[in-house]
């Protein structure tokens, strides 16, 4: 509630004696505006008592719970207005009205992503422009970028975000509402690359192996045989002069900037192009798993290069 002005019984004093409106101003120092509606509105009502206020006293935001909100989210910010509303026995809208209105915070979606200290951001930095300084004579269109990537028989899909439409919970059960699941979930790795213009066949690498996608590396000719042995980590020494040695202009584990996803086409474009064509439906075997891995790999053309060079 707001409290009244502390010059409203002397500006009404004033009235009763008969002072016009530039004699108050004067003798109370105060501004012509505030003794004009005043005065106004003692004319009108007859009072200098507030007004009934319209509508229903304010029962739930109270200054109190705004505090005890407050002091809970400063404690611990990873907090569901919803359970706070169950928790403090009041609507979910009236949590949302004392979070947003009230102490002036919004909700953000948790997302997953890399901490990068200051020292880490320098050394990102003047990688990425040496990077850069290479692709003036055009090596990055020469340049093979390569990755793996785990698909397994059940799609892809996240609870809180994908729905069913149906008229009711047995039609939405038919339409796949439930899915099967099994822990862990038949699983298969991946190993591919990709040009400006081509791409390396889809390659299946047996269960146990590690490490065996090859590091971004530039090479003239857009398919490759990968060593039969076991292969170590990608930064492991000897991983990384066997690149050295075997693929002109290899990028090194040094000089690739760190926490970089966004430099790799593989990562932003064509892994979410494959999950988006297969991980959408169950599979009954791994056989039909990567049946339709190599359908969707083998359907990349002209086009996909084409729109990605543009989003690049």
């Amino acid at each position: 509630m707001v409290a009244p002005s502390p010059y409203r019984t002397a500006i009404i004093d004033c009235v009763k004696s008969g002072m016009t409106y530039s004699e108050m101003v004067k003798k109370l120092k105060v501004s012509r505006v505030l003794v004009f509606r005043t005065a106004q509105r003692y004319r009108r009502l007859g009072t200098s008592d507030d007004m009934q206020r319209r509508g229903r006293p304010v029962t739930v935001t109270t200054p109190e719970a705004v505090k005890a909100v407050r002091k809970k989210i400063r404690r611990t910010p990873e907090r569901s207005m919803r359970k706070m509303s169950k928790e403090y026995e009041m609507s979910p809208g009236s949590m949302r009205t004392i979070v947003k209105n009230k102490l002036k915070m919004i909700p953000h979606r948790m997302q997953k992503g890399a901490f990068l200290s200051q020292k880490n951001k320098t050394f990102r930095m003047k990688k990425a422009r040496k990077l850069l300084a290479g692709t003036k004579d055009g090596s990055h269109l020469t340049t093979l970028f390569t990755d793996e990537k785990n698909f397994t028989v059940e799609p892809n899909k996240n609870g809180q975000n994908h729905r069913i439409i149906a008229t009711d919970y047995q039609s939405a059960c038919e339409k796949e509402k439930i899915l099967n699941k099994t822990s862990p979930p038949a699983s298969v790795m991946v190993f591919a690359g990709i040009t400006a213009d081509d791409k390396t066949p889809l390659i299946f690498v047996d269960p146990g192996v590690k490490g065996v996608a090859l590091s971004q590396f530039s090479l003239r000719k857009p398919t490759m045989d990968l060593p039969a042995r076991r292969r170590p980590a990608h930064r492991a020494k000897g991983t990384q002069e066997w690149y050295r040695a075997n693929f002109p202009e290899f990028i090194s584990a040094a000089d690739w900037p760190a926490s970089s996803p966004d430099l790799n086409p593989m990562d932003y474009a064509v892994w979410i192009y494959l999950t988006e064509k297969v991980s959408s439906k169950n599979y009954p075997s791994i056989k039909a798993l990567k049946t339709a891995l190599i359908k969707k790999w083998d359907e990349i053309d002209d086009d996909f290069y084409n729109k990605n060079e543009e989003l690049a």
